[in-house]
């Protein structure tokens, strides 16, 4: 939202024209101030509608590499925003503070210069909470909570009773199919049968 503040502002008032068709910038009569507003503003709304799609298809990811792709992705795209939009904020206060009343006649464009200048700020703000956030997310996302249990498959529930011989004739019964079964050694029943010890005579 802020992006779209900040892009629409300079493309509908941040050009004027004074005794000539040729457009003027409104902050100094400095094209790239507006070049690079409208630049960053449209690159932050095109990553957050990738970043959001991606947040919708993340819970659906079962390969721990791409989880931790996209994690890492949303962190460095989060960090250059927010760096992008704090020289942003810079560039724009400069020149604003630059321009002259008479360069801007009847005040003509200067609530979209302080609009885009203050959404610059606040998208400082956001962007580097996000950056926190997928920070946060980077540095817990080696625990199990994020990358591993969440997204495990859950046992077939269809699963049969799998039972395994034992030599004295029962059954072990495992619900796992992977299971080894237990040792097959066939004993000689003569070889099972106990003899008690003779006591000693004195």
């Amino acid at each position: 939202v802020f992006s779209i503040v900040v892009f629409s502002c300079i493309v509908n008032e941040g050009y004027i024209n004074i005794g000539s068709e040729r457009l003027l910038c409104v902050f100094n009569k400095n094209a790239d101030a507006c070049n690079f507003g409208m630049t960053v503003g449209v690159a932050c709304f095109l990553g957050s509608i990738c970043f959001l799609i991606l947040d919708v298809y993340f819970p659906s990811m079962s390969n721990l590499k791409d989880r931790k792709r996209a994690v890492l992705l949303d962190l460095i795209f989060s960090g250059v925003a927010s760096f992008l939009w704090f020289v942003g904020f810079c560039f724009l206060a400069n020149q604003w503070q630059a321009t002259s009343p008479d360069e801007l006649p009847l005040a003509q464009g200067s609530d979209a210069a302080r609009a885009t200048i203050a959404f610059c700020f606040f998208s400082i703000l956001s962007w580097a909470v996000l950056t926190l956030s997928a920070l946060r997310r980077y540095l817990t996302g080696t625990s199990t909570n994020l990358f591993t249990w969440q997204h495990l498959d859950p046992p077939p529930s269809n699963v049969r009773a799998t039972p395994y011989p034992i030599p004295n004739g029962g059954t072990i019964v495992t619900t796992n199919p992977y299971q080894a079964p237990p040792f097959t050694e066939t004993l000689d029943p003569q070889k099972l049968t106990q003899q008690r010890p003779v006591a000693p005579a004195f």
